[in-house]
């Protein structure tokens, strides 16, 4: 028999030895040090930081670096980490300008190493069921939001492929902590997220359609079953048109796959519109393709070798023999499909979920 998991006793967000390493060997974040540390000038370039234990979060640490990780002084219970998930959304990232990109490269890494240090934990304790679940869903939450974000960053301060295992592992770790059985609040809700961040997964939708009809039967997950099937039947009208319906979190986690589908809908139009004597109209294109403005669409017909006519109207002229297979374009800002479902709301508000804000 295996031993029983260690249980965790640190109530803070960071234990004081490791609050008190750090500040030793200066390896605090500047979101961590006392307010107005740094800002003022008369502070000494050799003098050390200093932690504010109200701010200062678990760092993650790698296995094989030779660091106990199951200490039970350094490891937090559930409803720390929940409490850390919460703090670092709606205190840090409600504090970040995302227009400003010294802000998003300053909060992002921050966030991002916190958030995976609390799925440590939970690794560690074998913690899941609902308090699993729920520590989870709020760092999905901020994991599927932050790649439109940071979209813009240098690989320095993110990097899309430790991101994307990031989001695969807690995506996997969630749905195993739903397997456990009990009453989950967002269970439809992350089913569906999963569905669109995984598109055109046969096991993923397989798996969905074993779920109980309570969960299987949500519009969440029927929406998210219906963009599955239109990309499988490369039914880019109809998959476009249902993506509109998203609201903001969702369309996070279906974004990544925007380029690659509107990509394969002009091949396929350029294929079904081809004649010398054919002119699809611009707008009505850029309607199709769920993009923002007819230039972004110009520009993507010109770089296939598609002619765009000039004049009042503008039309695209789709010839086979002229089109041609190019990189796909970089996931770029969506107005209609991502900014515009976000009303009112912050963006911490949108990761975080209305279940968890606090009231």
């Amino acid at each position: 028999m295996s031993p029983p998991p260690p249980v965790g006793l640190c109530l803070d967000m960071c234990s004081e030895q490791e609050r008190r390493e750090r500040e030793r060997h200066r390896r605090l974040h500047p979101l961590e040090i006392q307010n107005g540390q740094f800002e003022r000038r008369n502070f000494r370039q050799g003098s050390h930081p200093f932690a504010d234990p109200g701010r200062t979060v678990k760092e993650y640490s790698r296995p094989a670096a030779g660091r106990e990780l199951s200490s039970p002084r350094d490891l937090r219970p559930p409803a720390t980490l929940l409490r850390t998930v919460e703090y670092l959304l709606m205190e840090v990232w409600e504090q970040v300008n995302e227009q400003d990109p010294k802000s998003l490269s300053l909060a992002y890494p921050f966030v991002f190493d916190r958030l995976r240090a609390v799925r440590q934990d939970l690794t560690v304790q074998r913690i899941s069921g609902t308090e699993g679940a729920s520590v989870l869903e709020g760092s999905l939450g901020f994991l599927l939001c932050a790649p439109y974000l940071v979209r813009d960053l240098p690989l320095e301060d993110y990097c899309e492929t430790l991101h994307s295992t990031q989001v695969r592992e807690s995506f996997a770790e969630l749905m195993e902590c739903y397997s456990r059985g009990g009453r989950f609040q967002r269970q439809a809700e992350f089913q569906a997220l999963l569905l669109l961040y995984d598109l055109g997964n046969l096991d993923a939708m397989h798996r969905t359609l074993q779920l109980p009809c309570s969960i299987k039967n949500s519009p969440e997950v029927c929406l998210a079953l219906a963009i599955n099937r239109s990309y499988l039947e490369k039914n880019w009208v109809r998959l476009l048109r249902l993506v509109r319906q998203l609201d903001c979190l969702q369309a996070c986690a279906f974004y990544r796959h925007l380029p690659d589908c509107r990509s394969q809908a002009i091949r396929t139009y350029t294929h079904a519109y081809s004649s010398r004597n054919c002119s699809f109209p611009l707008g009505h294109l850029t309607c199709l393709l769920a993009v923002d403005s007819p230039f972004k669409v110009s520009d993507l017909c010109k770089r296939r070798g598609l002619v765009v006519t000039s004049g009042e109207s503008e039309f695209v002229l789709f010839h086979k023999a002229s089109f041609k297979d190019v990189d796909l374009e970089c996931p770029g800002r969506e107005i209609q499909l991502v900014e515009m479902k976000k009303d009112d709301v912050s963006w911490a508000e949108v990761m975080i979920g209305q279940e968890m804000c606090p009231v």
